[in-house]
């Protein structure tokens, strides 16, 4: 098994691997090397028959994903978003076409770029700590990894306008609620709950499961023309301008409460 820069493979024995997103210094956050690392990842995946099931996690208990990288986002145009989105649909499509069963098992933030790329797991698993959303419509962007087609198909039309229209974050507890997650596990001991899920679904045949999935996917996503339109839209987004100085302002902002907290901090030693 190969070894990547952004993601960590794990063999839990019995053909249970997990895959976990691994970049602490940006709190996960998605750019084009992360993304087509995953590519690369899922096409030796797909084509290793060690592997049975695969669970889809990070290495923080914080954060699966804070979503894409800002200094990435406000960097680039209409053209170049479009193709952005064509290539995430590719990306995270190879995830949802594996084979065997994906079991995404989230913990901390997930949103954005994150939760699209859940969205191609066939079961999501959160921590107690969970929190989920597409929140693209604050910085004058649609989604484009295929959120607006596929959040849609598990909590229905009303539940994701709701959620992408008001850029709207949830907890665990609603993720489950709503049948956005499978379930919620508390944060402690929650690794080691999937790993029991998962080693009871092996007891079953596992050609009637791959065949079962491809056949449950074809009743689901048979819409290309939703997924086109999402690039697209994707595209005219960035044409206009708009995400980049709504970026570059919430970038602005995170630097001025960066360093608000940094002198709250020097002023808490002081009195010590």
């Amino acid at each position: 098994m190969s070894e990547y820069e952004y993601w960590v493979v794990e063999d839990h024995k019995m053909g249970i691997f997990w895959l976990k997103l691994n970049r602490p210094n940006k709190r996960n956050a998605f750019n084009e090397a992360v993304a087509l690392e995953l590519g690369e990842v899922l096409d030796e995946f797909r084509t290793n028959e060690e592997i049975r099931i695969l669970i889809l996690s990070s290495t923080s208990d914080a954060f699966f994903s804070a979503g894409a990288d800002i200094d990435w986002f406000a960097a680039i145009n209409g053209e170049e978003a479009e193709e952005i989105s064509k290539k995430s649909h590719e990306i995270f499509g190879k995830l949802q076409e594996l084979p065997f069963p994906v079991i995404a098992a989230i913990k901390g933030v997930c949103i954005t770029a994150g939760l699209e790329v859940i969205l191609c797991a066939d079961m999501i698993y959160v921590a107690d700590n969970a929190k989920l959303g597409l929140i693209e419509t604050v910085f004058g962007i649609t989604p484009g990894g295929g959120g607006t087609q596929r959040l849609v198909r598990l909590i229905g039309p009303n539940r994701a306008k709701e959620m992408i229209f008001n850029a709207r974050i949830i907890g665990a507890e609603e993720a489950e609620r709503i049948g956005l997650a499978n379930a919620m596990f508390p944060l402690e001991g929650f690794e080691e709950k999937i790993d029991r899920i998962a080693r009871k679904m092996l007891m079953n045949d596992q050609g009637a499961i791959s065949r079962c999935k491809k056949l449950i996917n074809l009743a689901t996503y048979s819409n290309d023309e939703g997924f086109r339109e999402e690039q697209y839209s994707f595209n005219t987004s960035f044409a206009s301008g708009e995400p980049r100085s709504r970026l570059t302002e919430y970038k602005k902002q995170q630097e001025r409460e960066k360093r608000r907290k940094e002198r709250k901090q020097k002023k808490a030693e002081i009195k010590k």
